[in-house]
């Protein structure tokens, strides 16, 4: 019999556990918070349910707040400071259901009672939520439907007025007096990280390649696998990819969302492993790991959301030539070309998964998922460029080595092979990407911010050049042609969620037109891929990040 002794990838999460509020015994005199994140109807659900209270109960004040999710940190002092008790919604997707759990367990934090709505699909996900983020007996109402994002008024307030029971038992001591929890010390969570990064796990079988069989059924079924084979993670190549970087194993590079888990070098490098990576992969990990924990990046919205989102990587300076990582055609794989793109791709993936325990159907609520999401790496095709290169543009040396993270959603492709100046190619280009199916071509409308990759293939980028444009006027130029009428962004959201200075499409008369995006800024122009007139874009979710490689 073969033996296989293999270092588990999952982390350790935070065990810090925080009480909820003690609850009032009545909500007479009280004064309700009715907090609203703006998802559709929420604040219809919101309304319906003070109004019930408030006939429950005498001298009722209704105070009713609104902010985008996440909300700004400061919103997690204003509402509770002017609350005795709070109500949030909504929760009826993947990244709105962990964004609302985080903010209202911020303001119950500060003494005050909350409870959130939340539809019936998304329970389990509330709980995981509530227990990653300190707060396991977060007093959460579920309502009776699936969601309520596409419900009338009407509908909405059955649903609300069915669950009135449960809001005062959540808010009032008729269910929990709360304040029962007991914080824990750092002490506890650097024990568990320690006793985490030592787990191992056996698997036997007739031959080297029996165990390893039975290592792969195993991972899959903890869900430590990306349903590729994995390489058996063995004390020794982990213990071999540590020499690609100086930290310490026990280093704690980043807390990762969504489930608070501590990425240290240890359980990078054992999922750098188990995807394939060799040693010098490594610092492009930690670097990578770095950006995505960036509060700007968003990663729980990227890791938590019922859409396909998926980390980009484009690495910059001299590291992608030494390491072959592929610029050119195919970058993006699949092929022998792109192989080291796709194992440092893969690697991340897994690294959300087992570190970050975005598992599907746990915390990831993916409706569809996306072949991007098993790897996404590429380098900037630097020498065929006639731009500085991207890191330059964000402050680097050309003699250092960067990684930028994306938080893609979908690619699209850019066909032009007809066209010989700028404005022919690049009205391709706008005309392409002004579609509203994407999320991020209407974020801006809500208050959210998106950086989406410009991939411009070396023959668009050049011919673009030779006419005396340079990457600000690429910018420029998208912006003034992606653009839709006011009607068509007024289809999308309803009046309370726009944000105010952008009412006015919702009685425009005028045929007035908007571009799909806040800024030229957000069209990053990066050269890439082969030869031949054919580039790409992607649309994503929060700002990209670079962080320089610690080689």
């Amino acid at each position: 019999m073969e033996k296989l002794t293999l270092l588990t990838p999952e982390s350790a999460q935070t065990s810090i556990v925080y009480p909820i509020a003690k609850r009032p015994d009545t909500l007479d005199g009280k004064t309700i918070g009715l907090y609203w994140n703006r998802k559709s109807g929420g604040d219809i659900a919101l309304r319906r349910a003070g109004d019930n209270l408030a006939k429950l109960y005498k001298n009722v004040t209704i105070k009713f707040f609104d902010d985008d999710f996440p909300c700004k940190p400061e919103t997690h002092d204003i509402v509770p400071a002017a609350c005795d008790v709070i109500i949030g919604s909504t929760g009826d997707c993947g990244s709105c259901t962990s964004w609302l759990v985080h903010d209202l367990v911020q303001m119950e934090k500060r003494g005050v009672p909350c409870t959130s709505l939340e539809s019936v699909p998304f329970e389990d996900d509330v709980k995981l939520t509530c227990a990653s983020f300190g707060m396991p007996d977060h007093k959460y109402t579920i309502m009776p439907c699936n969601t309520i994002t596409n419900l009338s008024k009407d509908e909405i307030w059955t649903a609300i007025d069915q669950i009135t029971d449960q809001l005062v038992n959540n808010l009032t001591t008729k269910g929990d007096k709360g304040g029962k929890a007991k914080s824990q010390g750092q002490e506890e969570d650097m024990a568990a990280i320690a006793q985490k990064d030592a787990e191992t796990v056996e698997v036997s079988g007739a031959s080297e390649f029996a165990a390893w069989e039975k290592m792969n059924e195993l991972f899959l079924s903890e869900r430590w696998g990306d349903g590729f084979p994995l390489i058996p993670p063995t004390a020794e190549r982990v213990n071999a990819m540590l020499k690609g970087t100086k930290r310490k194993p026990s280093d704690i590079v980043a807390v990762m969302d969504p489930g608070q888990g501590f990425a240290t070098v240890k359980k990078i490098a054992v999922n750098a492993v188990m995807a394939g990576c060799a040693p010098a992969h490594l610092p492009i990990l930690i670097a990578s790991v770095e950006a995505m924990t960036d509060d700007k990046y968003r990663l729980r919205t990227v890791t938590t959301s019922t859409g396909p989102h998926a980390p980009l990587l484009v690495v910059n300076g001299p590291i992608a030539k030494k390491l072959n990582i592929c610029s050119g055609r195919g970058a993006l794989g699949p092929g022998s070309q792109s192989a080291v793109n796709t194992v440092i791709g893969r690697a991340l993936r897994l690294i959300i998964m087992n570190i970050g325990h975005a598992y599907v159907g746990e915390l990831d609520l993916d409706t569809l998922g996306a072949p991007i999401k098993y790897s996404m790496c590429l380098a900037e095709n630097e020498e065929n460029s006639p731009w500085s290169p991207y890191h330059v543009d964000m402050g680097y040396s050309k003699d250092e080595s960067t990684v930028t993270v994306f938080g893609v959603e979908s690619q699209l492709e850019i066909f032009d092979m007809k066209n010989e100046t700028p404005e022919g190619i690049l009205n391709s280009y706008a005309y392409t990407i002004n579609g509203l199916a994407s999320y991020a071509n209407r974020a801006w409308f809500v208050g959210r911010f998106t950086h989406n990759a410009v991939l411009l293939c070396p023959d668009h980028a050049q011919i673009i050049a030779k006419h005396g444009w340079n990457k600000q006027d690429v910018q420029a130029y998208l912006f003034s042609k992606a653009v839709q009428p006011a009607s068509v962004f007024a289809n999308t959201y309803e009046t309370g969620r726009v944000i105010r200075g952008l009412r006015w499409i919702f009685t425009d008369t005028t045929g007035a037109t908007l571009p799909i995006v806040s800024s030229p800024d957000w069209f990053r122009i990066i050269v890439t891929g082969g030869e031949a007139t054919k580039s790409s874009y992607t649309t994503g979710v929060g700002f990209s990040i670079t962080k320089k490689i610690e080689e």
